[in-house]
């Protein structure tokens, strides 16, 4: 399905609202399409929902889950460190003008937010978390072509920089007890999300 058409299915419960609809799906793809974004873009958010669609029977809300998905890299500064932040600001700001409650939107408030440090005691969460790290578990070719994609969202970083900064990251993955939340992710994407991220520390 394509993201547009998607996402008006899931507003058009919540709203009647024509105006609205549209301008609240202009944002989210003038958002998704900057020039920077080499991997958090349009590509990102399909990749995200081909998991929502599969695992969907999982997932207590999903039509939360699939705001959050829309939301949760709407603001996206490699110079900042509170993109989460502002990105599940802006999505409670713009889906309080829906028919969702106080209660839905702290959920896509928190949602969005442990997408930062991947990390929750909710049921849903986990499977926002493990389908936004997905891509760590795939193939090594996959996972070359992300890597390649995350460093040409930092193009304007001095490599000696980068490799700082990478090495943290990836590091910070590896001593995880899990990489994944749940189970079905654990079982099917955590071996070979450790051995992808090894290499690329090892090739750093």
């Amino acid at each position: 399905m394509l993201l547009k058409q998607r996402f008006y299915d899931l507003i058009s419960t919540y709203t009647n609202d024509k105006n609205l609809k549209e301008s609240l799906w202009i944002e989210i793809n003038a958002c998704y399409i900057e020039s920077h974004r080499s991997y958090h873009n349009l590509t990102h958010l399909s990749e995200l929902f081909a998991y929502f669609d599969f695992y969907e029977e999982q997932i207590m809300k999903p039509d939360l889950i699939s705001f959050s998905i829309f939301y949760h890299d709407i603001v996206y500064n490699i110079w900042k460190k509170d993109n989460e932040e502002k990105s599940a600001l802006l999505a409670i700001e713009r889906l309080a003008q829906v028919k969702l409650n106080s209660e839905e939107l702290d959920s896509i408030h928190e949602q969005i937010i442990a997408t930062k440090n991947h990390g929750t005691m909710h049921h849903d969460t986990k499977w926002l978390i493990d389908f936004d790290l997905g891509i760590l578990g795939k193939s090594p070719e996959v996972y070359s072509n992300y890597a390649k994609l995350i460093r040409k969202e930092y193009k304007r970083i001095p490599n000696i920089l980068y490799k700082r900064g990478r090495k943290k990251v990836l590091q910070h993955f590896i001593n995880k007890p899990f990489i994944y939340a749940t189970q079905e992710f654990r079982s099917i994407y955590e071996k070979q999300a450790k051995i992808n991220l090894t290499n690329e520390l090892k090739a750093l």
